[in-house]
């Protein structure tokens, strides 16, 4: 379509002439004259043009003049940013290593890093990642994946689907202390091409989505060199961390800062954010009053005696999602822990939960921010969560009197109960250093007081905290757990081969029928099958008591407004991929 110049479209007179008789009344009156002016803008369909339209109307009593005049106008072009934009990021903790492959921790920063087989968007929601698409055979043994073409790795080496089978395969055999257990029905690792990748299982399974979900990938030119665990776990540094995900590393300096910088060749694009720094504060106190002032755009983990502050600060938007996290209270439950006798019997865990008072730790450590827990599947997993369990409700009255019926008495008037032989109820309880736990254990050491067991709070740095869990020399421990998307971590917490070295079973919780659960579950591809199963194994945790779940806490996160807009809360985690790359800046 040619451009349109300025143009006069259309002049239009019309007159009307009085009828002779009111001619004749008298003289002529002035004509009353009314100017009336309207202004429009319209869009011309299927053009880029924007038209001004001006409508002028003058009316004399007999005659009215009507002039419109048509002309393109530029539309005024979207801001774009005047320099990089750089999004900053409060946070207490960034990494406990920069070795993806004995890591424990900060799976957030390393799915901005690296890239997965299969990727998420809203919480649970499956959605393609490196894979484009995925099917399995008829006997549901053989899954092909195909894998884009024209991916690469941060170092610019290409990455294929040969790559996929490598890393994959690699991480198997030379051990990724944190993963490697999700694999253990993989048989065969296969890339018949570079867009072709192939994994035979010895059964089907029901989960492979999530499987491959936390597949991420790694370079062989970086991890090749390395054929045994040990060698490969001293490795460290900047060059451990290539990926092929939307950031990549430019600098790192441990309790401090971490920096990345916008892949410029990633496959979904280019990201809105040129430079991403993680600033890592000291308490929670300093992180907000940093949001507040400027200093950082974004807290993923807002404490809930932050929020009502941040509500009513200008340019502070605060989302409240609810995650599956979970705040629990393991029990030390291994065979050769240090715990004393009497806190492996089942009347004395069940009286500690008649001790808690879940509502008061909602209300005082997270301000109303948290729902009262029961199992370790979170209700957020929806038909996974099994709802016909409930908690055990504050009463320090039933507590006492099934202390009583089972012997546990004061015999020296101290306020602290004895077991059979002597010894008093008086455990060690622990949590992470920090103002919510403070407050936390405090109540929870209150209400235990009043049931005649003593266990004094103690808070440690989470260093200290972690190496008395794994070493199972502890009574109590409250720990906050991320867990997943799928079922299978909330039930690979309590098996037995997890409590080897610094696996995901910290509590020391074994049984033979849970294993025997366990395996039902990753291998039943009838999803009502399979619910079965995982709502018997959360029945047996929460009678067996290897853990007590307080509380379901929820995901509090806030950014300024001011700088930054396009999350997706649906997510549900603010700064996870999906989210962060629809991130974009305010101009």
């Amino acid at each position: 379509m040619k451009r349109r110049k300025w143009s006069l479209l259309s002049v239009a007179v019309a007159l009307s002439i009085l009828v002779s008789a009111l001619a004749a009344c008298g003289p002529t009156p002035e004509p009353q004259v009314i100017e009336k002016v309207v202004e429009e803008t319209v869009i011309v369909e299927g053009t880029p043009q924007v038209i001004e339209k001006v409508v002028t109307e003058v009316v004399e009593v007999e005659k009215v003049v009507t002039t419109i005049v048509e002309k393109e106008v530029t539309p005024t072009p979207q801001p774009t940013p005047s320099g990089p934009v750089e999004m900053r990021v409060g946070t207490t903790f960034i990494l406990d290593t920069t070795n993806i492959n004995v890591s424990w921790t900060s799976w957030g920063i390393w799915r901005l890093i690296y890239d997965s087989i299969i990727e998420t968007a809203e919480l649970g929601v499956y959605r393609p990642g490196i894979a484009e698409e995925w099917s399995v055979s008829d006997d549901g043994l053989t899954w092909t994946l195909k894998i884009r073409e024209g991916l690469t790795f941060h170092d610019g080496t290409p990455l294929t689907a040969k790559d996929v089978a490598w890393s994959l395969q690699w991480m198997i055999d030379v051990g990724n202390d944190s993963l490697s257990y999700l694999w253990w029905n993989f048989e065969d690792i296969q890339a018949p091409d570079d867009t072709t990748l192939q994994i035979t299982t010895g059964t089907p399974v029901g989960n492979m989505e999530y499987l491959l979900f936390w597949a991420f990938i790694i370079p062989e030119n970086v991890w090749g060199q390395f054929d045994n665990y040990d060698d490969m776990s001293a490795f460290s540094g900047i060059e451990a961390m290539v990926g092929s995900g939307p950031f990549k590393v430019t600098d790192y300096v441990q309790d401090e800062y971490l920096i990345l910088e916008a892949n410029e060749d990633y496959w979904e694009g280019k990201p809105a954010i040129d430079k991403l720094v993680f600033q890592q504060y000291a308490t929670e106190d300093a992180m907000v009053q940093a949001l507040l002032a400027g200093e950082v755009d974004v807290v993923e983990l807002v404490p809930g005696t932050a929020v009502p502050t941040l509500l009513t600060a200008d340019n502070i938007k605060v989302e409240v999602m609810q995650g599956h996290a979970l705040d629990t209270l393991a029990i030390n439950s291994h065979e050769d822990g240090t715990q004393p006798d009497s806190l492996n019997d089942p009347i004395v865990r069940k009286a500690i939960e008649y001790a808690i008072d879940r509502q008061k730790l909602i209300d005082v450590a997270y301000l109303g921010y948290a729902e009262p827990g029961k199992t370790m599947i979170a209700p957020s997993l929806t038909d996974w969560h099994n709802p016909n369990i409930d908690y055990i409700s504050f009463d320090l009255d039933e507590a006492n009197r099934i202390l009583d019926e089972a012997g546990y008495v004061d015999s020296d008037g101290d306020g602290i109960r004895e077991w059979s032989d002597g010894t008093p109820l008086e455990y060690r309880l622990m949590a992470t250093e920090g103002a919510t736990y403070a407050r936390m254990l405090e109540i929870i050491s209150d209400g235990l007081e009043q049931a005649g067991i003593s266990a004094p709070p103690t808070l440690l740095d989470f260093d200290s905290q972690a190496a008395l869990a794994y070493d199972f020399d502890f009574d109590m421990n409250v720990w906050y757990w991320g867990m997943d998307i799928d079922p299978d971590f909330g039930m690979v917490i309590f098996k037995c081969s997890e409590r080897e070295g610094w696996g995901w079973n910290p509590n020391g919780y074994c049984d033979e029928h849970f294993e025997e659960l366990y395996v039902a579950q990753a291998t039943e591809t009838d999803f009502e099958k399979r619910q079965a199963i995982i709502f018997e194994a959360q029945e047996q945790i929460y009678n067996d008591r290897p853990w007590i779940v307080l509380l379901y806490p929820k995901n509090i996160s806030a950014y300024r407004t001011d700088r930054f807009t396009g999350f997706r809360p649906e997510a549900k985690y603010l700064l996870g991929k999906w989210s962060l790359l629809n991130a974009e800046p305010v101009y």
